[in-house]
């Protein structure tokens, strides 16, 4: 089973890696490879002890539940582009990413990935549009909570979200599916990649339905009020031009 990294006194843990650092070269010199490896096994659980002690300091009254420090480090860090690393460290356990998934689908927190950002960046340069609110470096495996903002709806969404991308039709027909059975709430291009079957081209089935006369607002679009990765669709086809 798992180690479950354990919270303690920040400086008694800051101290007790500082002894083992010092001591470590006269292992690394005299000791077999097992005691070798085994004093970076303990190194490397002091970190991760160190790491959900500052993460629960920010939780408190949940320190004990990695996906609670999770979040609370996201929140500390809304709009900021955040390292599965820091994630690591912050969640005390290897299997960080299904926290996350927990957090988006579980709990409404609008949290994307590099890969949506990935697609949406594609697009814009596709469309001569890049540098338009979309980060240039964020990598795959980085996440970013767009806002700080809880959307008890999301839950609803994203189970919607696991019957429409099992449907027959196109992307198209796939997405425009999502969005009319939410007007006017705020979705995340992470929703919307995942209902797509994670089509790479899924934004730019966005911008299609938008030309076509759908009125779905984004950054991306002109909508400022919009944070990066959200889309609104506000009705149905516009003046009744769009598809139905």
């Amino acid at each position: 089973m798992p180690r479950k990294s354990q919270k303690a006194d920040p400086e008694k843990l800051r101290q007790d890696l500082v002894a083992l650092l010092e001591d470590l070269p006269h292992r690394l010199e005299t000791g077999s490879v097992g005691e070798q490896v085994c004093e970076l096994v303990r190194a490397h659980h002091i970190l991760r002890d160190l790491g959900a002690s500052i993460g629960g300091a920010l939780s408190p009254e949940k320190s004990h539940s990695a996906r609670s420090r999770l979040l609370a480090y996201l929140r500390s860090q809304a709009g900021r582009i955040v390292h599965t690393d820091e994630l690591l460290i912050v969640a005390g356990i290897g299997d960080y990413a299904r926290r996350i998934r927990e957090l988006r689908t579980q709990c409404g927190w609008p949290i994307i990935s590099g890969m949506a950002v990935q697609d949406m960046r594609n697009e814009m340069i596709r469309n001569g549009m890049l540098g338009a609110g979309v980060p240039t470096s964020m990598a795959p495996e980085e996440y970013m909570l767009v806002e700080d903002r809880q959307d008890i709806d999301a839950v609803r969404r994203w189970s919607m979200a696991s019957s429409v991308r099992d449907a027959q039709g196109s992307t198209k027909e796939r997405l425009l599916t999502y969005l009319r059975g939410s007007i006017g709430q705020r979705i995340t291009a992470e929703e919307l990649r995942y209902a797509s079957g994670n089509d790479n081209d899924w934004a730019q089935t966005i911008r299609e339905l938008r030309n076509a006369g759908w009125p779905i607002e984004s950054y991306a679009f002109g909508s400022s009020d919009l944070p990066m990765g959200i889309f609104v669709l506000r009705g149905e086809g516009e003046l009744g031009t769009g598809p139905h």
